[in-house]
């Protein structure tokens, strides 16, 4: 089962155009590894089938990569979970300062333990819920706010712009059914933030269908 992993991982990452280090594909064991032992415990993933965790979690993680910006920045994963995207991204993207922001207590246990079975530096856990996260005094900024399917459009960018840095980007990743969260948010009119791009693709060996939604705040 392990190395249908590797292969799964492997070809899938070379179909979106990644290169993935052998040093990178061990962390991904690792994470795999973890993710199965906690998952006897406590509900993290839908684990269905054998490509479930290489591609629809792993790989689906990866493709925000080109969405983001060369160089050194902060990134926010709103609703964390089992730590999609933001650790896979963190695999890649070791220059990034990543803090997960998650509601569960015991899911916050899981992203630490795996953070420390990586070996990972610059990340950070917050057990606590995007609103309290607000409400902060002083209130934290970032170059980046990710979110994958997490909450609906148009209350992701309500709640994730105040916690942009102006010229910043929220990236909502979303599967089937995007396209009325999408025009929920146009319907707002809003100059706090620009709908700056939507990238729609297909991943690799599934042939399931995402999209990303690219919104930014306005210097």
């Amino acid at each position: 089962m392990e190395k249908d992993f590797r292969s799964i991982l492997i070809k899938a990452a070379r179909e979106m155009g990644l290169d993935p280090t052998q040093e990178q594909i061990a962390l991904f064991e690792t994470y795999r590894e973890a993710l199965l032992l906690w998952s006897a415990r406590m509900n993290l993933v839908s684990l269905r089938t054998e490509l479930d965790l290489p591609v629809r979690h792993f790989i689906d993680s990866l493709t925000l990569l080109p969405c983001l910006t060369a160089g050194p920045g902060t990134l926010l994963d709103i609703g964390s979970g089992a730590g999609f995207p933001a650790i896979p991204v963190k695999i890649f993207r070791k220059d990034l300062h990543v803090t997960l922001l998650e509601a569960s207590r015991k899911k916050c246990s899981f992203l630490k333990e795996v953070i420390r079975r990586l070996g990972l530096q610059d990340v950070a856990v917050l057990n606590c819920r995007l609103e309290e996260l607000l409400k902060k005094d002083p209130r934290p900024s970032y170059d980046w706010i990710v979110s994958r399917a997490t909450l609906k459009l148009p209350e992701l960018v309500e709640l994730g712009i105040p916690l942009l840095k102006p010229g910043g980007t929220l990236a909502a990743m979303k599967g089937p059914g995007f396209e009325a969260e999408t025009a929920a948010l146009n319907a707002s009119g809003s100059k706090k933030y620009r709908v700056v791009g939507i990238y729609s693709f297909t991943l690799p060996v599934t042939g399931d269908k995402r999209h990303i939604i690219l919104v930014d705040k306005p210097r």
